[in-house]
């Protein structure tokens, strides 16, 4: 049996070793990390992953009906109308709002639980435990992240209309300063849920840390390690709406080469919805490899920046090491 052998968090890594890092840690975690998040994030986030596919699956039925009975558009208007459309587009927003928080605050409480307990023997109580104390914390944050983005936005569409009212010509110079001015902001405050969780911070304290952590000329590479995990969690959970776009592809094909209207039949109104459930189910699990990914980029900005974990092994210079139960070796 392979012994177990703790990642240490607090060292300084180059972009490759974050990455190996990453998933080394997944790999080493998968189980009890995968554990804890489908017991505490899992029912949220299927529940709102059915009401998704759900509500794709009704709205492609309605779409290719709207082709048997003549084009009626009434039909697609009073659905959107109903109260029951807004319900349900209601609950979506709740419950992956709610998803979205357990998932992150799961993922975090575990990544700390197991640097202070040096082994992945962490039960799902323990996490839980954790993530219900960072619950509120977390949800605080997320309100103040969108109202703040959504400030950034504004501020940011301001200049692009701006430029694009002096010249046409100006529009696409516009349009790549608003991009990389929201590119600049995520990714700088891309650090702020696990500095809020890890060193017990508010919002805005966590937020201003991160913003320094990052732009210590590490920008570059926190995007770099950013969007390599993005780009790995969206093409493996885009795996699973293959078929979704297959039917896509084949009602669109006979709706213009027949004569007779594609009919959206129950059976595929079944697969829309595994598709879609599908898609977020895996998102959630695969979500861990970028927020992983950020505790490696912290620790290392840290010890870069403040040297933590080096001054630690200083401290611990000339101390004596308690007895692990192992036989001295002989030289």
């Amino acid at each position: 049996m392979e012994e177990f052998k703790p990642i240490e968090f607090q060292r300084t890594r180059d972009f490759s070793r974050k990455l190996n890092a990453t998933f080394e840690f997944v790999r080493q975690n998968y189980k009890p990390l995968g554990k804890a998040i489908l017991m505490i994030a899992g029912p949220s986030v299927l529940v709102g992953s059915l009401l998704i596919g759900s509500f794709m699956g009704d709205f492609f039925k309605l779409t290719f009906g709207l082709q048997s009975n003549g084009g009626d558009p009434e039909a697609l208007g009073q659905y959107f109308l109903s109260p029951s459309f807004w319900l349900q587009l209601l609950l979506m927003f709740v419950l992956l709002f709610v998803s979205l928080i357990v998932t992150i605050a799961t993922i975090n409480c575990y990544l700390v639980l197991y640097h202070e307990k040096k082994t992945n023997q962490i039960e799902v109580s323990e996490v839980w435990d954790r993530v219900r104390a960072a619950f509120w914390g977390y949800v605080g944050t997320t309100v103040l992240f969108f109202l703040a983005f959504m400030l950034v936005y504004i501020l940011l569409l301001i200049p692009a209309v701006m430029l694009g009212a002096i010249s046409p010509f100006l529009v696409f110079l516009g349009v790549l300063i608003f991009i990389a001015g929201l590119f600049y902001v995520f990714i700088s405050s891309s650090l702020t849920y696990f500095i809020q969780l890890y060193e017990k911070r508010n919002f805005f304290d966590a937020l201003a840390r991160s913003f320094r952590l990052v732009n210590n000329g590490k920008w570059w590479s926190t995007f770099g390690l950013l969007m390599i995990l993005q780009l790995i969690v969206g093409i493996s959970s885009y795996i699973f709406l293959i078929p979704y776009y297959v039917i896509l592809f084949t009602s669109t094909m006979h709706s213009v080469s027949t004569d007779n209207p594609f009919e959206f039949s129950d059976t595929m109104r079944i697969v829309v919805i595994a598709c879609f459930t599908l898609y977020y189910l895996a998102q959630l699990l695969l979500y861990a490899l970028p927020n992983v990914g950020i505790a490696f980029q912290y620790f290392n900005l840290v010890e870069l920046k403040e040297a933590k974990g080096l001054m630690g092994e200083i401290q611990m210079l000339g101390q004596v090491k308690p007895d692990d139960g192992r036989p001295p070796e002989q030289f």
